[in-house]
């Protein structure tokens, strides 16, 4: 079982993707094609009251938009940082009995040595006892 992690980014004040939200959606939509995972877990809660939407719907409401079934996609709506995407999409990874877990974000985002996400997934991973192997896909 492959399951994607799409980590969000804050959305504009009219709702609309950031430039990184924009890279961040283009490199789910080639990972959905390369990598063919069974479910893409969206992540992201409202992270800009003025916007009115979590980040999550609407990577969601874009991957159907541009020909991800529905039942390939689960929504995470609760996460404030990068921090929280970890700790509650692990647990949700963990359900779906995930042997590889790739976590999609952009080239700066990855490579950030502060709060690093894949250094932030593999600390929740071993909090919940995943046991799969966790895969960094960037552009």
């Amino acid at each position: 079982m492959i399951v994607a992690v799409i980590l969000g980014n804050r959305l504009n004040d009219d709702g609309s993707f950031s430039e990184i939200m924009k890279t961040r959606m283009n490199l789910a939509l080639r990972l959905f094609t390369e990598e063919k995972p069974d479910y893409i877990i969206v992540s992201g809660g409202i992270a800009n009251p003025k916007a009115g939407v979590a980040e999550g719907q609407k990577m969601y409401d874009f991957l159907v938009e541009n020909g991800v079934p529905e039942k390939k996609l689960i929504k995470e709506t609760e996460s404030m940082t990068t921090k929280e995407n970890a700790k509650y999409t692990i647990p949700m990874a963990i359900s779906l009995q995930t042997n590889r877990l790739i976590l999609c974000t952009s080239k700066e985002h990855m490579n950030r040595f502060y709060l690093n996400p894949y250094k932030l997934f593999l600390k929740a991973k071993k909090k919940f006892g995943g046991n799969f192997e966790l895969v960094k896909y960037s552009d």
